[in-house]
């Protein structure tokens, strides 16, 4: 990287950042991702970056040339020294990784601004003094981590599981790692179901590398699609509680009312127990104490006081047919809910089980776990249309839609119209490129305007047209309102849209 320029630092991903190196011969592009739960970098010769959702930062170090790129002693961290005594840190510390931009020794920028401790680190303060030695680990009382904190947790792991308990022995085990650590022979391995980058050859090892370029790389598009994979399978399996948590209460619900209905003495057998008592129930009564032959014990049954004795029957007699259309509707409904419940436990163990994000996509489309993307409305929905001889013209139906028209819809050279210094719909002519618009396409248009404003009534009605760039929108205007620099004027005839 000495004698590049740096010239360019954006961020297309909010825990992402892209710096771009290079001189006239080649370009050299380092991608940094400070995710706590994917930190890492990617190199590469090509980037193409996004015109959208793309923001530039660190502009005060741009156009700096790389004097020289170094790793801290004994740190997890590097530093690429640009002219101008400017420098740009690379802060690689687990899930508290971040970008830092100095000068003359000073602070100017953090990429993570969440990491508040990162505002006092000096450039002074991440190199760290090896002071490593028998005695240092004896005085730790054989704990490494004192010795050597940026071993990191396999190469504990290791110590761990074959130390012996004497230092000395112990001691020697220290360097025997510290020797294998520095071969330069790089692990893509997966150890407890998590994918690490390893200097140790531990756990599952999936690939292995002597370009340590290669490695990073590897590990970090990896890495990516892992941390996609587990994103993705969160969400999915999100919905998929939702709708077990949605079933599971229907059931009860639909469960509890079924057996309300079933427990309690029918409709049905209310209206043969009123039928086999008409002459002990007196005129105008609202209740009535009977006999429930079904349940043998008395039974209290509302009646309306202005219906005789049968036809209060007859109307327990109605509201049992509508009490059987219910108890089969719940009764479908519940079989329904209860093989969906099963398909949903049965996709929630499948999505445990998938391994590959490919995999895992197709599943969520089979199954229909996919959310299905609002189609944007067309212009033809959006606005009132009409057509002159293969010229469109679009009208606004509201304010908010008329500034959605104007502002979004309307192209520079479109031809903008309104009726005269009074409220109406804008209407605008889509151009033909290359073509002037025709005088009795914009006549047409302006008759259209007329008619979409408060003057659809007058004989005739002066109506504005301009090209859509001479028409803008003045801060803090209402919805609709817009300033016009430059304008034309036609009087015309408003023409009622039926009649087109």
């Amino acid at each position: 990287m000495a004698g590049l320029e740096l010239l360019s630092c954006f961020s297309q991903e909010k825990d992402e950042m892209v710096i771009g190196f290079g001189n006239p011969e080649r370009d050299f592009f380092i991608k940094c991702s400070v995710l706590p739960s994917h930190s890492g970098l990617y190199f590469t010769e090509v980037f193409h970056r996004a015109k959208r959702n793309s923001i530039d930062l660190f502009k005060e170090l741009l156009n700096e040339t790389v004097e020289k790129v170094e790793v801290f002693d004994n740190e997890r961290a590097f530093a690429v020294y640009l002219s101008n005594q400017k420098v740009m840190v690379f802060k690689m510390f687990g899930n508290r990784c971040n970008i830092l931009a100095y000068q003359n020794d000073e602070l100017l920028h953090l990429f993570n601004n969440t990491l508040k401790q990162d505002f006092d680190l000096k450039i002074t303060d991440f190199s760290q003094e090896n002071t490593a030695s028998f005695e240092v680990f004896e005085a730790a009382d054989g704990d490494v981590f004192k010795v050597y904190p940026t071993w990191g947790k396999l190469p504990q792991k290791v110590f761990k599981e074959k130390r012996s308990g004497d230092l000395e022995q112990d001691w020697a085990l220290v360097q025997d790692i510290n020797s294998v650590l520095n071969i330069g022979q790089f692990y893509l391995i997966r150890i407890n179901d998590r994918l690490q980058l390893s200097l140790l050859e531990v756990g599952e090892v999936l690939k292995t590398f002597d370009d340590p370029i290669a490695a990073a790389n590897a590990y970090f598009v990896e890495k990516m699609q892992v941390t996609q994979l587990d994103s993705e399978k969160t969400q999915l399996k999100r919905k998929i509680q939702k709708s077990i948590k949605g079933c599971e209460q229907y059931l009860k619900q639909a469960n509890q009312r079924l057996d309300q209905i079933i427990l309690a003495t029918s409709n049905q057998d209310i209206g043969h127990i009123l039928m086999a008592n008409l002459h002990a129930i007196p005129p105008k009564a609202t209740s009535v104490e009977l006999l429930d032959f079904v349940n043998n014990e008395p039974i209290t049954i509302k009646l309306k006081k202005d219906l005789s004795a049968q036809k209060n029957a007859e109307n327990y007699y109605r509201k049992a047919k509508k009490e059987k259309i219910e108890i089969d509707f719940l009764e479908k409904n519940i079989a329904k809910r209860e093989k969906e419940l099963e398909e949903l436990q049965a996709n929630l163990e499948s999505l445990e089980e998938e391994v590959s994000l490919r995999e895992l996509r197709k599943f969520a489309k089979k199954e229909d776990l996919v959310e299905k993307k609002k189609k944007d409305k067309g212009v033809e929905e959006l606005f009132k249309h009409f057509e002159v001889n293969g010229f469109k013209i679009l009208i606004g139906k509201n304010s908010k839609n008329n500034d959605l028209l104007t502002l979004k819809y309307a192209s520079k050279n479109d031809l903008w119209l309104h009726a005269k210094d009074v409220p109406g719909s804008h209407v605008i002519i889509k151009e033909h490129p290359g073509t002037r618009t025709p005088v009795y396409v914009i006549e047409k248009a302006a008759s259209l305007a007329a008619w979409f404003s408060k003057r659809k009534n007058d004989s005739m009605v002066p109506v504005a047209y301009t090209p859509k760039k001479f028409v803008r929108k003045v801060k803090g205007s209402l919805a609709g309102q817009v300033m016009v620099d430059k304008e034309d004027v036609i009087l015309v005839e408003p023409i009622d849209p039926s009649k087109f």
